[in-house]
């Protein structure tokens, strides 16, 4: 017999998909599909009783076979680790990067059981190609791609939006919080490890760059909150504060005096811009952590 009303994590084993596991609290409908072969990753978790398949989406008899009675999609699968400046940029890579985030997209889409719904962490680098400082965006603000990462995102959005499934889309910042050390390579995380570490931090331009940033337990909560079935086929920006690279790094100091601030010249992509989030608060969520605590709680 077949268990009905599954919910499937795409990438499930990584950063974010934990901080979901974490939150859910009835396990046994729980499905999570990854790459990822090592045995620790496997046990870890065969002891939480949790079903883990080791398979690739981009298999249209596979994608067909884990989707049957599947009720909710959360869809984490892709490649994170990705270039944020075009210095030196590797067009084949960038490629790579774009052509698997709208195949995995479209064999989902196109094998996806009625009544599915499809949770997607999208990015708010899909304005990263922002030339005025401090311009305030909207959902509905028209998009300003440049790097792969972004435009393959964008894309994946487009897709969801043409298609009849139902779907929530949400525009992260910067995710930070507690993982393993490989996956401490953006900045807010970066600087807490570094830190940690004694290391010193470089403030490129000083610091002046605004990053727009997301604790991992609140992208987790919000991804769960919009699977509700009231959301449908909605668009929300997930960011709950904005800080400058120099303010990060002031956090980080606090709490290591033995480290040094310093700042470059290096020039920086762009100077930053503001996420607006009023939409995704108007539905009574609200964002529970915040960057200091974060930082507090890493380092003491």
């Amino acid at each position: 017999m077949h268990m009905k009303n599954k919910i499937l994590i795409t990438g499930g084993a990584g950063f974010i998909g934990n901080e979901i596991i974490k939150l859910i609290k009835k396990k046994n409908k729980l499905i999570v599909v990854d790459i990822k072969k090592k045995k620790e990753i496997i046990n870890k978790f065969k002891k939480l009783k949790i079903k883990y398949i080791v398979g690739n989406l981009n298999d249209q008899k596979f994608v067909i076979k884990i989707l049957k009675n599947v009720k909710v999609i959360y869809h984490l699968a892709g490649i994170t680790k990705v270039p944020n400046t075009d210095i030196n940029l590797n067009k084949r890579k960038e490629k790579i990067i774009y052509n698997n985030s709208v195949n995995l997209m479209n064999n989902l889409i196109n094998n996806l059981p009625k009544n599915t719904k499809i949770v997607f962490p999208s990015t708010h680098l899909v304005f990263e190609n922002c030339k005025i400082n401090k311009k305030v965006f909207y959902e509905n603000s028209k998009p300003l791609p440049k790097l792969a990462y972004a435009s393959g995102k964008l894309e994946c959005e487009k897709m969801l939006k043409k298609s009849n499934i139902n779907y929530s889309i949400l525009r992260l910042g910067s995710v930070y919080g507690n993982a393993e050390k490989k996956r401490m390579f953006n900045l807010p995380n970066l600087f807490v490890l570094r830190t940690k570490n004694n290391k010193n931090l470089k403030l490129f331009s000083g610091g002046v760059q605004i990053k727009s940033i997301v604790s991992v337990n609140d992208v987790a909560r919000a991804m769960l909150y919009l699977s509700k079935d009231r959301f449908k086929r909605g668009l929300y920006h997930i960011v709950s504060e904005h800080l400058t690279v120099k303010k990060i790094g002031n956090y980080c100091k606090k709490f290591n005096q033995n480290i040094k601030l310093i700042p470059t010249k290096d020039k920086i992509p762009y100077l930053g811009y503001y996420i607006n989030c009023s939409k995704i608060l108007r539905t009574g969520f609200k964002f529970k952590n915040n960057y200091k605590n974060f930082v507090k709680n890493y380092l003491t």
